[in-house]
């Protein structure tokens, strides 16, 4: 029997674990795990992916001192929600696993109630359980059993093992946050606040969307941003698959239509649907790479690139993205090997681009008689990438297709030859001298006009 005295306390404590656990999350990905979880839900629910009528509401009022997030995606049984779902990590992952969900470290929707404000209020129905929990957060963190903190939650109200099914309609989740904390308060006061988060959701849940959630942020319906790639007998994105292994990866890349300032060009990172990354035109997606091949920094002359990359696992354990979804994990062996991929893929594509911009320079040069490129681009349909991803023929093999570039109008003129000679600084000084030059190479044009014209003839 071990000596008590002998024991040395390690257990962390709360205060110090809710600090860690919310320092480096912003707000907006607080609320977007959140959502994450609702989506998950939809999920378990609609397994086809058909989330008609599905809906997610969500209210934040500062003025007020409150936020709301209410959803009819399924509800959390009691038996999830009493060993798993409040955890802070996974305790049996498989036990409440749904495969290709984004849900994975067991953090996300503590991490968001604790980073939102002091009290929250957790009302959910499932089939056949349903339950209601309030958390006062700082009667929670002191809260002890025999001296030592306690980490339970307590439910105020539940029932479960019910005969009776609650029908579809009535299964859901409403999480109530008030005595919001004060940078929540800072950070949504203003209308482009609001703005900001909606924008960023739309491109997360785009899909999401797109399959019939209705998402609303204080009754605005969010709306996903149409992602798009041209398309022709000309021009047509490429695409590489690699469907084997615990990550099935997708990489299309090709070109869209020209925009402003470029808003909307780049990479685009998904994981089981959800948008990891993107736009994005850093080094984290081979811009400005050196190897295997050498990609340019993104400027205006890329805005038209597309390229969609999507990773697919039943677990989604194996993806490689951070805790917060918002980034990925740049030493996984699974990204490193997708980027190598990626930047193989634009290089063709940025070639094209570089040819246009050049074809419309020579053109007005006088160059080149006609610009094949820029017809391609003007010719070609815009596709909405659900159609580029499902149809084939509007695809090419792991190579972007575009045409030749125009050739060089032939010139008469003859081709100019270098002529170079070596003098003694002594011949140099007395040249300068007699041409009243100093410039090295005027006096190599004047010393060979002066014999042509002696020795050959007049110019």
């Amino acid at each position: 029997m071990k000596n008590e005295k002998s024991i040395i306390n390690a257990a962390p404590t709360k205060e110090l674990f809710i600090s860690m656990l919310v320092r480096d999350v912003t707000l907006r990905d607080a609320i977007g795990d959140l959502l994450d979880n609702c989506i998950d839900g939809a999920l378990r629910l609609r397994p086809n992916g058909d989330y008609r009528e599905l809906k997610v509401e969500i209210e934040l009022d500062t003025s007020n001192d409150y936020f709301k997030i209410n959803d009819n995606c399924g509800g959390i049984p009691v038996e999830i929600a009493r060993n798993h779902a409040f955890r802070f990590g996974r305790s049996n992952f498989k036990a409440q696993h749904t495969e290709h969900s984004v849900g994975v470290f067991g953090i996300g929707m503590k991490r968001a109630l604790f980073k939102l404000g002091k009290k929250f209020r957790i009302e959910s129905i499932a089939e056949n359980s349903s339950f209601e929990m309030d958390v006062d957060v700082d009667q929670w963190k002191d809260l002890k059993v025999d001296d030592i903190e306690s980490w339970q939650f307590v439910f105020s109200k539940f029932e479960e093992g019910l005969k009776k099914e609650y029908s579809e309609d009535k299964r859901g989740t409403k999480i109530t946050v008030t005595n919001l904390n004060a940078d929540v308060i800072e950070s949504f006061k203003t209308d482009q606040d609001m703005d900001e988060l909606i924008k960023e959701l739309e491109r997360e849940h785009l899909y999401s969307i797109d399959r019939g959630l209705k998402i609303t942020i204080n009754k605005r319906t969010l709306k996903a941003p149409e992602l798009s790639m041209l398309v022709s007998n000309e021009i047509k994105p490429a695409i590489w698959e690699n469907l084997s292994g615990k990550v099935k990866v997708r990489i299309v890349a090709g070109v869209s239509e020209q925009e402003k300032y470029g808003p909307n060009g780049g990479w685009y990172i998904f994981g089981n649907n959800r948008l990891i990354l993107g736009p994005d035109h850093t080094d984290k997606t081979g811009w400005g790479a050196k190897k295997p091949i050498r990609i340019p920094e993104y400027h205006s002359q890329f805005y038209r690139f597309r390229g969609f990359v999507f990773l697919e696992a039943k677990d989604p354990r194996d993806l490689p993205w951070n805790t917060s979804k918002t980034n990925m994990d740049l030493d996984s062996p699974v990204h490193r090997t997708v980027l190598q991929q990626m930047i193989v893929m634009m290089r063709t594509v940025i070639d094209f681009l570089n040819g246009l911009h050049d074809e419309k320079n020579d053109y007005e040069k006088g160059l080149i008689k006609s610009m094949p490129l820029q017809k391609a681009v003007d010719t070609s349909k815009s596709y909405s990438l659900d159609d580029v991803l499902t149809t084939k023929k509007l695809t090419s093999k792991e190579i972007f297709t575009h045409p030749e570039p125009a050739k060089p109008i032939a010139s008469n003129k003859p081709k100019p030859i270098w002529i170079r000679f070596e003098v003694s600084s002594e011949e140099h000084e007395a040249i300068k001298e007699y041409f009243g030059k100093d410039n090295s190479s005027e006096l190599g044009r004047e010393i060979f006009d002066y014999f042509f014209v002696r020795e050959i003839g007049t110019k």
